[in-house]
């Protein structure tokens, strides 16, 4: 093929590629711009992860101590008020472990079982007895706490709401600024700016939001306040 000959082929194939690509990008002015929301707020529930277990060169003597350290929890979460719908376990490990000095029975290898708990508190005036009694207790390790509020899902929508708003504000603040105004948003999606880039081509925007973080505490404290936030990111028309 002669040089006269590839130049037309490139010429030709250039031409066909750049309306595909120029249809990837708006044909309009536009401004990307973000907001956000935040919001401290009380906690009204809170949850306990423990786990449990037991150890015995026994199988069957092994598995009925951990059922009644199970029974003996079960019991004592009752006193505080618990309700059984709000107890939820399930056996985490269930291995074998070698004896560093043989067993009564000689045996030198034992069952080591495992349970893991997770338990809803839905009266915070009861939390602050209820985890100085699980931390009195024998065998109940690895206590983690978590705290959130009924309302949430409210409380979220409400910060998309007004993170959305933000988002609004700014952008036509930006377009003021160079003589413009905002047009309809054409591209929104949760997070950073790097997701809007599916939305543009006529994808889904997605990303989690951002919330805010609490500082960090070794207590098992109800906190008096937890952190829920929302961000978004939005592509408007200029006008």
């Amino acid at each position: 093929m002669t040089v006269r000959a590839l130049l037309l082929a490139w010429l030709f194939a250039t031409s066909l590629a750049a309306p595909a690509a120029a249809a990837d990008l708006p044909s309009q002015p536009f401004v990307s711009t973000g907001g956000k929301a935040q919001a401290w707020l009380p906690p009204d529930i809170g949850e306990l992860q423990f786990e449990t277990g037991a150890q015995h060169t026994n199988a069957e003597t092994a598995a009925a101590t951990l059922d009644e350290l199970s029974t003996a929890i079960g019991a004592l979460l009752a006193e505080y008020g618990i309700a059984p719908d709000d107890i939820d376990s399930a056996e985490l490990t269930k291995k074998t472990v070698a004896l560093s000095t043989p067993g009564p029975d000689g045996a030198d290898r034992a069952y080591s079982l495992g349970r893991h708990f997770r338990v809803q508190v839905r009266d915070l005036a009861r939390w602050p007895d209820l985890v100085a009694a699980l931390l009195a207790r024998d065998h109940v390790d690895s206590l983690g706490v978590s705290f959130d509020r009924t309302d949430s899902d409210e409380v979220n929508r409400d910060l998309m709401t007004q993170a959305a708003g933000d988002a609004r504000s700014n952008g036509a603040l930006l377009a003021k600024s160079f003589g413009r105004q905002l047009g309809p948003a054409i591209a929104i999606a949760r997070g950073p700016l790097d997701k809007i880039g599916p939305a543009l081509l006529g994808g889904a925007g997605g990303g989690k939001p951002a919330v805010p973080r609490s500082p960090s505490t070794s207590s098992y404290a109800v906190p008096t306040a937890i952190p829920f936030g929302q961000s978004v990111t939005a592509v408007f028309r200029l006008k």
